[in-house]
């Protein structure tokens, strides 16, 4: 048998038991003492009556003949009574007979005493009888410990075999049953079944209820245990597998678990020794303390105060190595009980995909602003990006023609007459080249390098067409001057032989027409022939003077010049040429002096012919013209401006005025040469 412990359940069922039975035994006692107690009060009631219907009239016989013997008889027979302690007789209000004494804690009854007479009732005395209660607490107390002592005695025997009783089918078993639990462990294995002693042939009790049930959840806890146990290494294994170092903290920050990527953030240690670390303050030392989510730890702080899942991208970060790094940090909470006991982090090394990102922005920012035209289509055509020099030099607004297909897009450049090359080409995965001229939206004329090609994807499939060109504008304006200098030069050196060759010849003739025209006996028709002859050569050395002027060397030397001075040394030599040809020249010089370095020869020649020009022009009219001569300074140069309201230079001419012997006046009145000098003087200052 098993000891009696203080605080086993037998000992405490015993306890209760008696404390319940003395509890109840207590209170029968004292309900039984209540009707006890009303029943002596109602025998002495009975007692009283019966004297009143029995003592009282001999009493009144003995009192009216005052038999003192008598009296004192009946009285003392009262006395004698159960409870009775006094008995009295007054007469008149005075005591005349008495035996025993007064009760101080009794119950006191009178009785009248009368005596009828031929002459009718007469009161002669009163009868007191006192009870006492002393008699009946004594009787009462004997009672009490009779009761309490029988049911102490049949409550300890009850509660002493309830005690056997329970000890015997309860408790053995109970303490069979904890034992039993205290000894399983689940992650051994499936626990041996537990089976309880009881009587052969009796059936299945409660008790064989509960130990089938310990079975079962024990039969259960170690299969979801193993089933824990085998996710746990499958979540483990997974961790492990994953690129991300993922990590546990608790409210404090000290690690929980860590996958084996995470080892790589942290110092050289095992897993074990990892757990517990205080991986925030940690990593405060390596990226600084910050209880803004601006760093790793810093976030991980804010998951917890705040209770949020957060994620930042490009968040820097050292390795214990000293690598720098940046990563994308994903931190949850972890909520129990409402309370935030920790947080999960994920961290992923982003540094390869910021690289590529910056790398992407750079070439984003290069393709932007980089000189070469650049225009990007999708594989239908429609254009998806062009970049700052195409936009400029083609005039065009980027808004206005993404979305739209680039053939339709861009009419200036009349893609359409090269639309079935450039597309055989992209098919055939070759460049396409070419040139492209055309006038910009803001009337612009320019002129593009352009080249055409296919980008595909890894499976050969056309994604995109790019289209890079090359302003060649000035290219070949460049080049336009280089050949206009050529032509220029080449012309120089046959102006100079053409002049050498026919200047001798012609200024023979002339002398020899000359020698003619004085002869006497010309005739007037002879001599008019001559002087035309003579006219004609003096055009022809006109002539031959320009062509030499044309390549004749200047002296070369640049000086300090007034521009207006020479100016108005050009319009003063030239007045009556002017007034001839019915022309007004309006002056709108600038009013600060213009000084420059130049060859005043030159420069001075350069006016002429303008001059020279622009007064032809305006002689096609009767009326004359108006000729206006503006100065000014733009950026560092002198800008000179020759405008009449003429008739000016047909559309179709524009291009060549500057070629050598090109002319629009007749000719016999122009030689072609006075632009083509003027622009060579020019573009040599």
């Amino acid at each position: 048998m098993l000891p009696l412990q203080r605080t086993s359940i037998a000992s405490r069922l015993t306890v209760q038991v008696l404390l319940f039975s003395t509890a109840l035994a207590v209170v029968t006692t004292c309900v039984q003492l209540l009707l006890d107690y009303r029943q002596e009060l109602r025998n002495i009631q009975s007692f009283f009556t019966s004297v009143g219907e029995t003592s009282v009239r001999p009493l009144e016989e003995s009192v009216w003949l005052l038999d003192d013997l008598q009296i004192n008889l009946q009285l003392e027979g009262l006395t004698r009574r159960q409870d009775i302690v006094y008995a009295a007789v007054s007469m008149d209000g005075r005591i005349a007979w008495a035996k025993g004494a007064p009760a101080t804690n009794g119950i006191p009854h009178t009785f009248p005493l009368v005596y009828t007479t031929g002459r009718g009732t007469e009161q002669i005395g009163e009868l007191r009888v006192d009870a006492s209660l002393t008699g009946v607490y004594r009787r009462l107390l004997r009672r009490v410990v009779i009761l309490l002592s029988s049911n102490g005695v049949k409550t300890f025997l009850v509660a002493g075999f309830l005690l056997f009783l329970f000890r015997r089918s309860v408790a053995g078993r109970l303490t069979r049953l904890a034992d039993y639990v205290q000894d399983i462990d689940i992650s051994s294995g499936e626990p041996v079944p537990l089976v309880l002693d009881r009587p052969p042939g009796s059936e299945p009790d409660e008790m064989d209820r509960v130990a089938a049930a310990l079975n079962g959840l024990g039969r259960s806890g170690a299969r979801a245990f193993a089933d824990l146990r085998r996710q746990e290494k499958q979540l483990r294994l997974f961790f492990d597998a994953t690129n991300e170092a993922i990590f546990g903290v608790d409210a404090d920050g000290r690690c929980t678990f860590v996958n084996r990527a995470g080892l790589d953030y942290l110092p050289a240690a095992g897993t074990e020794t990892v757990v517990g670390l205080d991986l925030l303050s940690h990593w405060d030392e390596r990226c600084g303390h910050s209880s803004l989510p601006s760093t790793p730890a810093g976030q991980i702080r804010a998951t917890i105060r705040e209770r949020q899942v957060l994620q930042a991208d490009g968040l820097p970060f050292s390795r214990p190595d000293g690598t720098a790094l940046h990563l994308s940090v994903r931190s949850y909470p972890v909520v129990e009980a409402g309370q935030c006991t920790g947080a999960v982090a994920f961290f992923a090394d982003t540094s390869h995909r910021h690289r590529l990102e910056q790398e992407k922005q750079l070439l984003t920012e290069v393709i932007r602003q980089a000189p070469a035209l650049i225009l990007i289509t999708d594989a239908e055509g429609v254009v998806e990006y062009v970049n700052t020099s195409f936009a400029r030099v083609t005039g065009t607004d980027p808004a206005a023609i993404v979305g739209v297909k680039a053939f339709d897009s861009l009419p200036a450049l009349h893609l359409e007459g090269h639309a079935q090359q450039i597309r055989t080409a992209i098919r055939s995965g070759v460049p396409w080249l070419g040139t492209l001229a055309s006038d910009s939206d803001t009337g612009r004329r320019f002129a593009l390098k352009i080249q055409i090609f296919p980008i595909r994807d890894r499976s050969g499939q056309l994604t995109h067409v790019v289209a890079m060109g090359r302003d060649i504008t000035r290219e070949q304006e460049l080049t336009a001057h280089l050949q206009q200098a050529q032509k220029m030069e080449l012309l120089g050196r046959m102006t100079a032989s053409l002049a050498h060759e026919f200047g001798n010849p012609l200024l023979g003739i002339r002398f020899a027409l000359r020698d003619v025209q004085q002869r006497p006996e010309l005739a007037p028709d002879d001599r008019q022939l001559l002087q035309l002859a003579e006219e004609e050569c003096d055009r022809m050395r006109t002539l031959i003077r320009d062509l030499q002027q044309f390549n004749r060397p200047s002296s070369g030397r640049k000086s300090a010049c007034d521009l207006h001075r020479l100016l108005e040394e050009v319009l003063a030599l030239h007045r009556t040429y002017l007034d001839r040809k019915r022309v007004e020249v309006t002056r709108a010089f600038s009013a600060q002096p213009i000084r420059l370095r130049a060859v005043e020869d030159q420069i001075r020649q350069v006016f002429v012919n303008l001059l020279l020009n622009a007064s032809d022009a305006l002689a096609v009219s009767e009326q004359g013209g108006r000729l206006t001569i503006t100065t000014a300074l733009w950026g560092g140069m002198a800008v000179v401006s020759f405008a009449d309201n003429g008739p000016g230079i047909r559309p179709e001419d524009l291009g060549r005025v500057f070629e050598p012997f090109f002319t629009t006046k007749p000719m016999v009145e122009g030689t072609g040469l006075g632009l083509p000098v003027s622009y060579g003087i020019v573009l040599a200052h």
